[in-house]
Protein backbone atom coordinates (compact mmCIF):
# COMPACT_ATOMS: atom_id res chain seq x y z
CA UNK A 1 0.00 0.00 0.00
CA UNK A 2 1.41 3.71 -0.98
CA UNK A 3 2.18 6.56 2.13
CA UNK A 4 -0.97 8.05 0.42
CA UNK A 5 -3.09 5.03 1.06
CA UNK A 6 -2.17 4.73 4.14
CA UNK A 7 -2.52 8.31 5.28
CA UNK A 8 -6.37 8.33 3.83
CA UNK A 9 -7.26 4.99 5.45
CA UNK A 10 -5.58 6.71 8.94
CA UNK A 11 -7.41 10.12 8.56
CA UNK A 12 -10.55 7.51 7.80
CA UNK A 13 -9.90 5.31 11.22
CA UNK A 14 -9.54 9.06 12.97
CA UNK A 15 -12.72 9.75 11.87
CA UNK A 16 -14.60 7.25 11.99
CA UNK A 17 -13.06 7.27 16.41
CA UNK A 18 -14.31 10.73 16.12
CA UNK A 19 -17.46 10.33 15.23
CA UNK A 20 -17.97 7.06 17.49
CA UNK A 21 -16.95 9.58 20.57
CA UNK A 22 -19.19 11.95 19.50
CA UNK A 23 -21.90 9.72 18.72
CA UNK A 24 -21.65 8.12 22.68
CA UNK A 25 -21.50 11.67 24.23
CA UNK A 26 -24.64 12.89 22.65
CA UNK A 27 -26.03 9.64 24.00
CA UNK A 28 -24.87 10.22 27.17
CA UNK A 29 -25.44 13.62 27.52
CA UNK A 30 -28.58 13.64 25.60
CA UNK A 31 -31.53 13.53 28.60
CA UNK A 32 -32.90 9.95 29.04
CA UNK A 33 -36.10 11.62 29.03
CA UNK A 34 -36.09 12.19 25.63
CA UNK A 35 -37.34 8.68 24.35
CA UNK A 36 -40.50 9.82 26.74
CA UNK A 37 -40.93 12.47 24.40
CA UNK A 38 -40.79 10.19 21.33
CA UNK A 39 -43.00 7.81 22.35
CA UNK A 40 -45.13 10.38 23.66
CA UNK A 41 -45.48 11.69 20.04
CA UNK A 42 -46.59 8.89 18.20
CA UNK A 43 -48.72 7.84 21.04
CA UNK A 44 -50.46 11.66 20.69
CA UNK A 45 -51.04 10.95 16.56
CA UNK A 46 -53.88 7.75 17.49
CA UNK A 47 -55.88 8.80 20.08
CA UNK A 48 -59.26 10.08 19.50
CA UNK A 49 -61.19 12.08 21.60
CA UNK A 50 -64.53 12.08 23.13
CA UNK A 51 -66.84 14.51 22.93
CA UNK A 52 -68.44 16.15 26.15
CA UNK A 53 -72.08 14.71 25.24
CA UNK A 54 -70.84 11.18 24.89
CA UNK A 55 -69.59 11.07 28.63
CA UNK A 56 -72.48 13.53 30.40
CA UNK A 57 -75.11 11.19 29.11
CA UNK A 58 -77.92 9.16 30.77
CA UNK A 59 -77.69 5.48 32.27
CA UNK A 60 -80.74 4.22 32.69
CA UNK A 61 -84.34 4.70 30.81
CA UNK A 62 -88.17 4.66 32.39
CA UNK A 63 -91.32 4.24 30.37
CA UNK A 64 -94.31 4.83 32.38
CA UNK A 65 -96.31 3.50 29.39
CA UNK A 66 -100.19 2.91 30.02
CA UNK A 67 -101.78 1.80 33.43
CA UNK A 68 -100.61 0.62 36.82
CA UNK A 69 -98.01 1.87 38.67
CA UNK A 70 -95.07 -0.39 36.88
CA UNK A 71 -92.27 1.38 34.79
CA UNK A 72 -90.46 -0.31 32.18
CA UNK A 73 -86.97 -0.16 32.42
CA UNK A 74 -83.84 -0.92 30.19
CA UNK A 75 -80.57 0.82 30.31
CA UNK A 76 -79.63 0.38 26.47
CA UNK A 77 -77.16 2.74 25.97
CA UNK A 78 -77.96 2.64 22.04
CA UNK A 79 -81.78 3.12 22.94
CA UNK A 80 -80.85 6.27 25.02
CA UNK A 81 -78.84 7.39 22.81
CA UNK A 82 -81.33 7.85 20.23
CA UNK A 83 -83.72 9.11 22.58
CA UNK A 84 -81.10 12.06 23.72
CA UNK A 85 -80.34 12.70 19.75
CA UNK A 86 -84.67 13.27 19.18
CA UNK A 87 -84.36 15.59 22.46
CA UNK A 88 -81.81 17.85 21.60
CA UNK A 89 -83.32 18.39 17.95
CA UNK A 90 -86.30 19.25 19.09
CA UNK A 91 -87.53 23.34 19.19
CA UNK A 92 -87.87 24.71 22.56
CA UNK A 93 -90.49 27.39 24.00
CA UNK A 94 -91.19 29.06 27.68
CA UNK A 95 -89.65 27.48 30.99
CA UNK A 96 -91.87 27.69 34.23
CA UNK A 97 -89.91 27.10 37.68
CA UNK A 98 -91.81 23.50 38.98
CA UNK A 99 -93.18 23.48 42.54
CA UNK A 100 -92.82 20.87 45.11
CA UNK A 101 -96.47 19.21 44.13
CA UNK A 102 -95.77 19.57 40.45
CA UNK A 103 -92.56 17.45 40.70
CA UNK A 104 -94.16 14.71 42.57
CA UNK A 105 -97.09 14.15 40.77
CA UNK A 106 -95.35 14.68 37.03
CA UNK A 107 -94.03 11.64 38.26
CA UNK A 108 -97.03 9.12 38.20
CA UNK A 109 -98.15 10.40 35.34
CA UNK A 110 -98.74 7.91 32.32
CA UNK A 111 -96.96 8.35 29.14
CA UNK A 112 -93.77 9.65 30.03
CA UNK A 113 -90.29 8.45 29.65
CA UNK A 114 -87.36 9.69 32.13
CA UNK A 115 -83.69 9.73 31.49
CA UNK A 116 -81.87 9.06 34.96
CA UNK A 117 -78.22 10.32 35.28
CA UNK A 118 -75.68 8.70 37.34
CA UNK A 119 -75.52 12.01 39.68
CA UNK A 120 -76.84 15.31 39.08
CA UNK A 121 -76.04 18.18 37.20
CA UNK A 122 -76.63 21.86 36.50
CA UNK A 123 -79.05 22.33 33.66
CA UNK A 124 -77.04 24.93 32.16
CA UNK A 125 -74.35 22.68 31.55
CA UNK A 126 -76.30 20.26 29.43
CA UNK A 127 -78.12 23.53 27.66
CA UNK A 128 -74.36 24.37 26.63
CA UNK A 129 -72.93 21.50 25.74
CA UNK A 130 -75.87 20.71 23.27
CA UNK A 131 -76.09 24.04 21.98
CA UNK A 132 -79.81 24.80 23.01
CA UNK A 133 -81.76 27.43 22.96
CA UNK A 134 -83.23 27.42 26.58
CA UNK A 135 -83.15 30.36 28.91
CA UNK A 136 -84.11 29.17 32.49
CA UNK A 137 -86.13 30.71 34.98
CA UNK A 138 -83.95 33.18 36.81
CA UNK A 139 -84.63 31.64 40.05
CA UNK A 140 -83.39 27.91 38.45
CA UNK A 141 -80.70 28.85 36.76
CA UNK A 142 -78.77 27.37 39.49
CA UNK A 143 -81.01 23.74 38.67
CA UNK A 144 -79.35 20.42 39.46
CA UNK A 145 -80.94 17.69 37.81
CA UNK A 146 -80.79 13.92 37.45
CA UNK A 147 -83.85 13.03 35.72
CA UNK A 148 -84.37 14.35 32.40
CA UNK A 149 -88.33 13.83 31.82
CA UNK A 150 -90.16 13.98 29.10
CA UNK A 151 -94.25 14.09 28.48
CA UNK A 152 -95.42 12.39 25.43
CA UNK A 153 -99.11 13.99 26.09
CA UNK A 154 -99.04 17.03 26.26
CA UNK A 155 -95.45 17.58 24.36
CA UNK A 156 -92.95 18.82 27.59
CA UNK A 157 -89.47 18.93 28.90
CA UNK A 158 -88.66 18.80 32.26
CA UNK A 159 -85.64 18.98 34.29
CA UNK A 160 -86.34 17.69 37.54
CA UNK A 161 -84.15 16.91 40.93
CA UNK A 162 -86.37 14.09 42.50
CA UNK A 163 -84.59 14.35 46.06
CA UNK A 164 -85.02 17.91 46.14
CA UNK A 165 -88.33 18.26 44.71
CA UNK A 166 -86.91 20.86 42.20
CA UNK A 167 -87.64 21.05 38.50
CA UNK A 168 -88.05 23.30 35.22
CA UNK A 169 -90.91 23.23 32.97
CA UNK A 170 -89.60 23.24 29.22
CA UNK A 171 -92.24 24.00 26.24
CA UNK A 172 -90.71 21.83 23.21
CA UNK A 173 -92.27 21.17 19.41
CA UNK A 174 -91.63 18.23 17.37
CA UNK A 175 -91.91 15.16 16.28
CA UNK A 176 -92.94 13.27 19.17
CA UNK A 177 -94.00 10.36 17.13
CA UNK A 178 -90.31 9.11 16.49
CA UNK A 179 -89.71 9.26 19.71
CA UNK A 180 -92.60 6.87 20.75
CA UNK A 181 -91.17 4.47 17.91
CA UNK A 182 -88.60 4.23 19.34
CA UNK A 183 -89.42 3.64 23.11
CA UNK A 184 -92.02 0.72 22.20
CA UNK A 185 -89.20 -1.18 20.11
CA UNK A 186 -88.99 -4.80 20.58
CA UNK A 187 -85.52 -4.92 21.15
CA UNK A 188 -85.14 -2.45 24.06
CA UNK A 189 -85.14 -5.73 26.79
CA UNK A 190 -87.42 -3.69 29.43
CA UNK A 191 -87.90 -4.83 32.78
CA UNK A 192 -90.68 -4.00 35.48
CA UNK A 193 -89.53 -0.83 37.96
CA UNK A 194 -91.33 0.76 40.46
CA UNK A 195 -91.26 4.41 42.65
CA UNK A 196 -92.61 3.91 45.79
CA UNK A 197 -93.81 6.91 47.78
CA UNK A 198 -91.55 6.17 50.92
CA UNK A 199 -88.53 5.23 48.17
CA UNK A 200 -84.64 5.16 49.65
CA UNK A 201 -82.57 7.35 48.29
CA UNK A 202 -84.96 8.75 46.01
CA UNK A 203 -84.48 6.11 43.32
CA UNK A 204 -87.09 3.71 41.54
CA UNK A 205 -86.76 0.11 42.41
CA UNK A 206 -86.47 -3.02 40.38
CA UNK A 207 -89.57 -4.93 41.19
CA UNK A 208 -88.58 -8.85 39.88
CA UNK A 209 -85.19 -10.60 40.62
CA UNK A 210 -82.35 -9.50 37.45
CA UNK A 211 -80.16 -12.19 36.10
CA UNK A 212 -76.70 -10.43 34.92
CA UNK A 213 -74.23 -12.05 33.09
CA UNK A 214 -70.34 -12.43 34.72
CA UNK A 215 -67.90 -10.64 32.36
CA UNK A 216 -64.45 -11.36 31.94
CA UNK A 217 -61.80 -9.34 30.09
CA UNK A 218 -58.28 -9.37 29.00
CA UNK A 219 -56.77 -6.25 30.77
CA UNK A 220 -53.89 -4.16 28.84
CA UNK A 221 -51.40 -1.93 30.65
CA UNK A 222 -51.30 1.23 29.32
CA UNK A 223 -47.80 2.79 29.42
CA UNK A 224 -46.76 5.76 30.92
CA UNK A 225 -46.58 7.71 27.80
CA UNK A 226 -50.62 7.68 27.54
CA UNK A 227 -50.51 9.18 30.89
CA UNK A 228 -47.98 11.89 30.25
CA UNK A 229 -49.44 12.66 26.88
CA UNK A 230 -52.98 12.92 28.13
CA UNK A 231 -51.97 14.98 31.75
CA UNK A 232 -48.44 16.83 31.10
CA UNK A 233 -48.80 20.47 30.10
CA UNK A 234 -45.37 19.98 29.04
CA UNK A 235 -44.87 16.19 28.08
CA UNK A 236 -41.47 16.57 26.49
CA UNK A 237 -38.33 16.83 28.43
CA UNK A 238 -39.37 14.40 31.17
CA UNK A 239 -36.97 13.29 34.28
CA UNK A 240 -37.21 10.07 35.81
CA UNK A 241 -36.36 8.99 39.27
CA UNK A 242 -34.70 5.90 39.96
CA UNK A 243 -36.78 3.80 42.58
CA UNK A 244 -39.15 0.74 42.56
CA UNK A 245 -42.33 2.88 41.41
CA UNK A 246 -41.97 4.93 38.22
CA UNK A 247 -42.17 8.66 38.89
CA UNK A 248 -41.99 11.55 36.26
CA UNK A 249 -41.68 15.23 36.92
CA UNK A 250 -40.35 18.00 34.57
CA UNK A 251 -39.36 21.82 35.52
CA UNK A 252 -42.54 23.25 35.52
CA UNK A 253 -43.46 21.60 38.87
CA UNK A 254 -46.17 18.95 37.00
CA UNK A 255 -45.49 15.04 38.28
CA UNK A 256 -46.66 11.51 37.97
CA UNK A 257 -45.95 8.53 39.71
CA UNK A 258 -47.07 4.71 38.88
CA UNK A 259 -46.81 2.31 41.57
CA UNK A 260 -45.45 -0.89 40.36
CA UNK A 261 -47.90 -3.18 42.65
CA UNK A 262 -50.80 -2.35 41.91
CA UNK A 263 -50.83 0.01 39.23
CA UNK A 264 -52.21 2.95 40.25
CA UNK A 265 -51.59 6.89 38.47
CA UNK A 266 -51.21 9.45 40.29
CA UNK A 267 -50.38 12.94 38.44
CA UNK A 268 -50.13 16.75 40.42
CA UNK A 269 -49.73 19.62 37.71
CA UNK A 270 -51.16 23.40 36.79
CA UNK A 271 -54.45 22.69 34.70
CA UNK A 272 -53.97 22.92 30.96
CA UNK A 273 -56.78 25.24 30.43
CA UNK A 274 -58.83 26.70 33.06
CA UNK A 275 -62.97 28.15 32.86
CA UNK A 276 -62.49 29.74 35.80
CA UNK A 277 -65.37 32.12 34.17
CA UNK A 278 -67.75 29.64 32.93
CA UNK A 279 -70.65 28.88 35.65
CA UNK A 280 -69.24 25.55 35.01
CA UNK A 281 -65.71 25.56 35.12
CA UNK A 282 -65.54 22.06 37.20
CA UNK A 283 -67.03 20.33 34.82
CA UNK A 284 -64.77 21.45 31.97
CA UNK A 285 -61.74 21.68 34.08
CA UNK A 286 -61.82 18.32 34.45
CA UNK A 287 -63.46 16.80 30.98
CA UNK A 288 -60.42 18.28 29.13
CA UNK A 289 -58.37 15.54 30.68
CA UNK A 290 -60.74 12.41 29.56
CA UNK A 291 -60.84 14.11 26.07
CA UNK A 292 -57.37 14.05 25.53
CA UNK A 293 -57.54 9.87 27.16
CA UNK A 294 -59.55 9.39 24.15
CA UNK A 295 -60.58 5.74 24.51
CA UNK A 296 -57.15 4.73 26.26
CA UNK A 297 -59.39 4.01 29.92
CA UNK A 298 -62.27 2.56 28.02
CA UNK A 299 -65.49 3.85 27.89
CA UNK A 300 -65.64 6.48 30.66
CA UNK A 301 -68.37 8.08 31.66
CA UNK A 302 -69.59 10.99 34.14
CA UNK A 303 -70.42 9.32 37.54
CA UNK A 304 -70.44 11.60 40.61
CA UNK A 305 -69.07 15.01 41.43
CA UNK A 306 -68.42 16.77 44.52
CA UNK A 307 -67.38 20.56 45.40
CA UNK A 308 -64.14 20.28 43.66
CA UNK A 309 -63.94 16.62 42.29
CA UNK A 310 -65.30 14.76 39.36
CA UNK A 311 -65.29 11.25 39.26
CA UNK A 312 -65.95 9.38 35.68
CA UNK A 313 -65.80 5.15 35.52
CA UNK A 314 -66.20 2.73 32.87
CA UNK A 315 -69.46 1.43 31.78
CA UNK A 316 -69.55 -2.18 30.92
CA UNK A 317 -73.79 -2.73 29.53
CA UNK A 318 -74.99 -0.06 30.97
CA UNK A 319 -73.25 -0.45 34.27
CA UNK A 320 -70.78 1.43 36.18
CA UNK A 321 -67.42 -0.60 36.93
CA UNK A 322 -66.12 -0.15 40.13
CA UNK A 323 -62.70 -1.94 41.66
CA UNK A 324 -59.27 -1.30 43.85
CA UNK A 325 -56.62 0.83 43.42
CA UNK A 326 -58.65 3.10 41.16
CA UNK A 327 -59.07 0.20 38.38
CA UNK A 328 -61.80 1.33 35.89
CA UNK A 329 -62.20 5.34 37.57
CA UNK A 330 -60.78 8.17 37.13
CA UNK A 331 -60.71 11.16 39.33
CA UNK A 332 -60.16 14.62 38.86
CA UNK A 333 -59.87 17.08 41.56
CA UNK A 334 -59.09 20.78 40.97
CA UNK A 335 -58.30 23.57 43.27
CA UNK A 336 -56.52 26.38 43.04
CA UNK A 337 -55.90 25.84 39.40
CA UNK A 338 -53.98 23.08 40.41
CA UNK A 339 -55.56 19.06 38.89
CA UNK A 340 -54.92 16.23 40.92
CA UNK A 341 -55.70 13.25 39.27
CA UNK A 342 -56.15 9.57 40.05
CA UNK A 343 -56.05 6.56 37.54
CA UNK A 344 -54.63 2.89 36.91
CA UNK A 345 -52.60 1.44 34.16
CA UNK A 346 -55.00 -1.67 33.99
CA UNK A 347 -57.97 -1.20 31.45
CA UNK A 348 -60.44 -3.62 29.90
CA UNK A 349 -59.43 -4.76 26.74
CA UNK A 350 -60.64 -7.85 25.19
CA UNK A 351 -64.40 -9.77 26.70
CA UNK A 352 -63.73 -13.39 26.83
CA UNK A 353 -66.78 -16.16 26.93
CA UNK A 354 -68.65 -16.87 30.35
CA UNK A 355 -71.52 -18.81 30.61
CA UNK A 356 -71.48 -18.16 34.68
CA UNK A 357 -74.36 -15.42 35.66
CA UNK A 358 -75.47 -13.69 39.36
CA UNK A 359 -79.14 -13.28 40.26
CA UNK A 360 -79.97 -10.30 42.22
CA UNK A 361 -83.01 -9.60 44.10
CA UNK A 362 -85.44 -6.97 43.73
CA UNK A 363 -84.30 -3.48 45.58
CA UNK A 364 -87.55 -3.34 47.99
CA UNK A 365 -86.30 -7.17 48.89
CA UNK A 366 -82.42 -5.68 49.54
CA UNK A 367 -83.83 -2.31 51.09
CA UNK A 368 -85.39 -4.67 53.54
CA UNK A 369 -82.89 -6.61 54.45
CA UNK A 370 -80.19 -4.23 55.05
CA UNK A 371 -82.63 -2.83 57.47
CA UNK A 372 -83.28 -6.07 59.27
CA UNK A 373 -78.80 -5.70 59.19
CA UNK A 374 -79.18 -2.36 61.08
CA UNK A 375 -78.72 -0.38 58.06
CA UNK A 376 -79.51 3.65 58.93
CA UNK A 377 -81.55 4.28 55.75
CA UNK A 378 -81.12 8.15 56.18
CA UNK A 379 -76.96 7.30 55.69
CA UNK A 380 -77.99 5.79 51.81
CA UNK A 381 -77.72 8.03 49.62
CA UNK A 382 -77.97 5.67 46.46
CA UNK A 383 -78.14 2.23 45.03
CA UNK A 384 -77.28 0.85 42.05
CA UNK A 385 -76.42 -2.02 40.07
CA UNK A 386 -72.07 -2.45 39.05
CA UNK A 387 -70.00 -4.71 38.42
CA UNK A 388 -67.50 -5.58 40.83
CA UNK A 389 -63.64 -5.97 39.17
CA UNK A 390 -61.89 -9.19 40.33
CA UNK A 391 -59.20 -11.30 39.50
CA UNK A 392 -60.04 -13.95 37.60
CA UNK A 393 -58.70 -17.11 39.39
CA UNK A 394 -56.93 -18.80 36.31
CA UNK A 395 -55.20 -16.13 35.05
CA UNK A 396 -53.25 -13.17 36.02
CA UNK A 397 -53.99 -11.51 32.35
CA UNK A 398 -57.70 -11.69 32.76
CA UNK A 399 -60.14 -9.75 34.92
CA UNK A 400 -63.86 -10.87 35.75
CA UNK A 401 -66.72 -8.68 36.26
CA UNK A 402 -69.12 -9.49 38.46
CA UNK A 403 -72.44 -8.20 39.12
CA UNK A 404 -73.27 -6.55 42.78
CA UNK A 405 -75.81 -4.52 44.36
CA UNK A 406 -73.37 -1.13 45.59
CA UNK A 407 -74.98 1.06 48.14
CA UNK A 408 -73.45 4.51 48.68
CA UNK A 409 -73.77 4.35 52.84
CA UNK A 410 -72.47 7.26 54.76
CA UNK A 411 -70.73 8.68 51.31
CA UNK A 412 -68.94 5.59 50.48
CA UNK A 413 -69.91 3.00 47.93
CA UNK A 414 -69.83 -0.61 49.02
CA UNK A 415 -71.19 -4.02 47.65
CA UNK A 416 -74.05 -5.49 49.76
CA UNK A 417 -71.40 -7.97 51.45
CA UNK A 418 -69.27 -5.72 52.16
CA UNK A 419 -71.59 -2.83 53.84
CA UNK A 420 -73.38 -6.27 55.58
CA UNK A 421 -69.66 -7.13 57.15
CA UNK A 422 -69.52 -3.12 58.23
CA UNK A 423 -73.26 -3.19 60.01
CA UNK A 424 -71.84 -6.44 61.73
CA UNK A 425 -68.50 -4.69 62.96
CA UNK A 426 -71.33 -1.67 63.99
CA UNK A 427 -71.81 -0.01 60.93
CA UNK A 428 -68.33 1.84 60.93
CA UNK A 429 -66.71 2.44 57.35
Amino acid sequence: MSKMGENILKVGVICMVLLSLFLSWKIWTKPANRSFQDRTAKVKAVVQKKDMTEVYMPTKLFYHHGNGDHFLYSNKESTMTSLHEKIVSLEFGTTRTMTTGQVESLTMQRDLFNLVYPSAIPASLFINMNNLSITLPRDSKNLMFNWLIMSLDDGKLYFVNYKNKLGVEVEVKGNISSITSILDAENNNYVNALLPTDNVAGIYYLADSAKLKTYSYIIATQSFTTFSRGFFNQPNDLFSNEGENLSLSNSEGESLTIDSQTGEVNYFGKLKQSHSGNENSLYYDTFQYVEDMGTSLGNLRYFSDTSNEVVYRNYVEGFPVFGDNMKGCLATTVQNKNVFIKANQDTLQIPLPSDDSVTLVPTQELVDHLKDQGADMSKIIDIQIGYKWEQNKETQQAIDLVPSWYIKYDNNWMTQEELEKTLAKGGQT
